[in-house]
This record gives structure tokens, sequence and C-alpha cells, in this order.
């Protein structure tokens, strides 16, 4: 059986995917800003010396985590249907609540990393919790966790496409509905597949390029 590739109603419908690669960049932003958000507190209590604060933290992870990503958006589109809440903005809290607790575990880990010389260090030199934290120990954590945190928002690039299910106009809804229109699945799928490809290599290697906020107490002490 021979396969006559037809590209043109791919390029008929440029307008569409430009749509939804501008809609899928929009979504996994938002998600990863509320993921980091999310995590730092959650990661800041899991690594606390607070037996509550740990506890909360892992009863977050493990409780998040556990359930699909599917059934959080799907809370926050069907289960809370009362609420009206738009479409792109429940995909939106799904992906952040469920990658924030892997974004906790990363920051965590990235915290518990640090030799407690160094806060003890910060403290000594009159900074308080707060300020140690953030001119101290979130900097040098940052620079070990940065790779990590680009595997997370390529992952949570990916994981958008299930925003799908719930009609925002991402890539994965844009494919349905031109494969719908033209008939050309091949075409249509293999297209978004690149697009989804060059998308998460292009931002996964620029977020590695990102300059690292410079760590230290003394630094902390010139700022």
């Amino acid at each position: 059986m021979n396969i006559v590739l037809d590209w043109g109603p791919i390029w008929q419908h440029r307008d569409q995917i430009i749509d939804g690669l501008l809609t899928t960049i929009a979504l996994s932003a938002a998600g990863l800003l509320g993921a980091v958000l999310i995590g730092a507190v959650a990661g800041t209590a899991g690594a606390s010396r607070w037996r509550t604060a740990r506890v909360g933290a892992v009863l977050y992870v493990e409780g998040v985590r556990n359930v699909p990503l599917l059934l959080h958006i799907y809370f926050w589109f069907l289960g809370l249907s009362a609420l009206q809440l738009p479409a792109f903005l429940c995909a939106v809290l799904g992906l952040s609540i469920y990658s924030g607790a892997y974004a906790a575990e990363i920051i965590r880990a990235g915290l518990l990393s640090i030799p407690p010389g160094q806060a003890e260090a910060a403290r000594a030199l009159g900074l308080g919790g707060w300020l140690t934290l953030r001119k101290v120990v979130y900097p040098q954590a940052l620079r070990v966790i940065a790779p990590s945190l680009a595997s997370l928002f390529s992952q949570l690039i990916k994981d958008s496409s299930l925003a799908s299910v719930v009609a925002v106009g991402e890539l994965a809804y844009q494919a349905g509905a031109i494969e719908a229109d033209t008939f050309r699945t091949f075409e249509v799928y293999i297209t978004i597949a690149v697009l989804y490809l060059v998308l998460v290599t292009v931002i996964s290697q620029a977020l590695l390029w990102l300059p690292a906020p410079q760590p230290g107490v003394a630094g902390a002490r010139d700022g």
C-alpha cells in the first residue's frame, strides 16, 4: 500500500497550529510558575526542623503525586463546575498543584544539600531566618536543582497536552481539530510531535544556560 503525504492542509491551518503552540507555551509557563511557588513552600516545609511542617509537606506530596494529573484537571473543571472557572485556569491549577509536588521534592533535596554551616554563619552575621534563606541558602540550592527544574518544565510541557480534554486550545487540541477537518492524521500528528520536540529541547537548554545567583555568606553580608 502506497502512502501519499499531503502537507498542504497543514500549511493551510498554520494559524491554528501557531495559536496552539502559543497556548501551550502560556499554559506551561503559568503551570511552572505555580508549581515553583507551591514547591518552594512545600519544599521548605519538608526541609524544616519542625515536625508538623515536615508531616504537612509529606501529606501534600504523597497525596497529590499519587493521583493522575487528568483527575486533577477534571476536579477543577467538572468537580467544581459550580465555580464556572475558565478551562485554561482549570488546566493551570491542575498542572501547578500536580507538578508542585514534584517541585517540592526537588527543592527539599536542594535545601538539604546545603551544609548547615552556611545558615549558621549567616545567623552569626546577624541575618534573620528569612534573609538567611533568601540570600544564602536558596541561591546555593538553585544551582544544585536547576537541571532538575529544567527537566520538570520539560515534563510539564508534555503534560500540558492533557488540557485538551477540557477544550483548552493547545497543540494537542488543535491537532485533533485539524485532523477531524482534513483527515490527514499522519501529517498532523507528525507536525505536532516535531513542534513538541523542538519546544521542549529549546526551552530545556535555555533554562540550563540561565546564570544562577551567586551564593555564599560573604555575598549575603555585602547585600
